[in-house]
């Protein structure tokens, strides 16, 4: 399984910081996530793969986390 965590106004629209999924790249991964969460695709967000920033689909194997990252802003 997958881990997804969920960051921001991502979580608020998920309504939970993580959750569990089965897929076997990050495009299907998110295909899946934008369907059960369909609120996700009205923001723009980044992903990354156990803690690095994503540019291009990848492989997925058990137990990775691929995190959800909105914008965040702050001082």
């Amino acid at each position: 399984m997958i881990w997804v965590l969920y960051f921001g106004r991502a979580a608020d629209i998920s309504g939970t910081h993580a959750e569990e999924f089965s897929a076997e790249n990050t495009a299907r991964l998110l295909e899946i996530i934008t369907m059960k969460h369909p609120g996700l695709r009205n923001i723009v967000f980044r992903l990354a793969l156990n803690g690095s920033l994503l540019n291009e689909d990848r492989d997925l194997k058990d137990g990775d986390r691929v995190a959800v990252l909105p914008p965040f802003s702050g001082g």
